[in-house]
């Protein structure tokens, strides 16, 4: 009853349009899915109801199938925004794309904002394989965001190498700021040369310092003019490795490896200019944030399990989104609120308790040996507390 607590009264007070019924089976789901996993099957058996488990079934069936609730979304991530950001109007947003499912038949495209740990989902959604990485597709998605996002809010955009000219172009249309990488053959134009040169003629100039290159050109074919940072930051020493401690040798560990040891060159805003090299670089360090919230919500050990989730129909996938979204909301406001308390996991000393474990992870363990709900005070708390936790800008 923790999360469903926290959910209904977040969804009667923000979202009070939304059916009385339907914003009580969502809190209800909600509250299922904080104990069995993102699958109908292990929501049903966790859906806090006296009725059989065929009825149970259909309820869960129900909702995750109502097309009202699938118009709804965009509302109810508008709210939690509301929520979370109304405070902040210089945020930091990470936007990536992640497979969602075993057979990599549906991809979730989501954007979350920068905190103090892990990043708070704000949007996503969902697109099959021949959508995934389309401009049109980034378009719509950061045409709905400006919406989800409050009216004040001006955010930085920061993502991976997958983003290339077109995003940029895009995002200087509607008015983003943005941080970027730039990798492989992409072609720039320095100031004060006349000669096109490729990203990858500029790595032997990296160093630990950070370079501030200026403004260039970037990509011959159609140019976006934006700032140039290089760095090259010191290995981890990390190795991937099979089953049998040897090193992996498949082509997508030798790719990602490859990618880990060149240097950051990064494109960024010219709406930007007021931060330098080393906050430039900073920011991007957050963009991992995103890949935490990724396992959060596909491992079935750690996580919610969404990978595990036979269902391949969008609507559907789009639901299960959307309470992952609602109970990782209750589970910040639980963690907080059980951090203020005291509570700790002590898998080791106390003085190392509290860096061991996510705020979520936290939420958890305190549902699982706790009965007793947290106070509204507390909660309100916590929710200050989250709003405290963001990282902003200041240009």
């Amino acid at each position: 009853m923790h999360a469903q607590r926290i959910i209904q009264k977040f969804l009667d007070e923000d979202c009070p349009s939304i059916h009385v019924k339907r914003r009580a089976g969502l809190a209800l789901v909600t509250d299922a899915a904080q104990r069995g996993g993102l699958t109908l099957l292990r929501l049903s058996r966790q859906v806090g109801s006296a009725t059989a488990l065929r009825h149970r079934i259909k309820q869960c069936d129900r909702l995750l199938s109502n097309g009202h609730l699938e118009s709804e979304r965009p509302e109810i991530y508008r709210a939690l925004a509301r929520r979370v950001l109304h405070e902040h109007p210089r945020v930091a947003i990470i936007v990536d794309w992640s497979d969602l499912l075993k057979d990599v038949s549906q991809h979730v495209l989501r954007a979350t904002v920068v905190l103090e740990g892990r990043s708070f989902v704000t949007y996503e959604e969902i697109h099959d394989s021949d959508s995934y990485n389309v401009a049109a597709v980034h378009g719509k998605f950061m045409e709905t965001l400006r919406t989800i996002l409050p009216e004040r809010c001006e955010p930085i955009i920061i993502t991976d190498a997958g983003f290339r000219g077109t995003w940029f172009r895009m995002l200087n249309e509607l008015k983003f700021a943005w941080i970027g990488r730039v990798r492989n053959r992409e072609q720039m134009l320095l100031r004060g040369s006349e000669e096109w040169v490729d990203c990858q003629q500029l790595y032997p100039r990296a160093r630990k310092h950070v370079q501030d290159l200026g403004i260039v050109d970037h990509v011959k074919s159609a140019p976006v003019k934006c700032r140039m940072v290089l760095t090259k930051k010191d290995g981890k020493g990390r190795q991937n490795k099979t089953a049998f401690g040897e090193k992996k040798q498949s082509a997508h560990s030798k790719k990602q490896a490859k990618g880990q040891r060149e240097p950051w060159l990064l494109a960024v805003s010219t709406k930007l200019a007021a931060l330098n090299a080393d906050e430039i670089v900073k920011w991007y360090e957050c963009r991992m944030q995103i890949e935490q919230t990724f396992r959060d919500l596909k491992n079935p050990q750690w996580g919610m399990g969404l990978r595990d989730s036979q269902t391949r129909k969008p609507r559907r996938l789009k639901a299960l989104l959307l309470i992952a979204a609602l109970l990782s909301f209750a589970f910040w406001l639980i963690g907080l609120a059980a951090l203020a308390r005291g509570f700790r996991i002590q898998y080791g000393s106390l003085a190392k308790a509290s860096q061991t474990v996510s705020i979520l992870t936290l939420a958890r363990r305190w549902i699982d040996e706790h009965q007793k709900r947290m106070t509204l005070p507390e909660l309100a708390q916590a929710l200050t507390q989250l709003r405290h936790m963001i990282k902003t800008y200041d240009i």
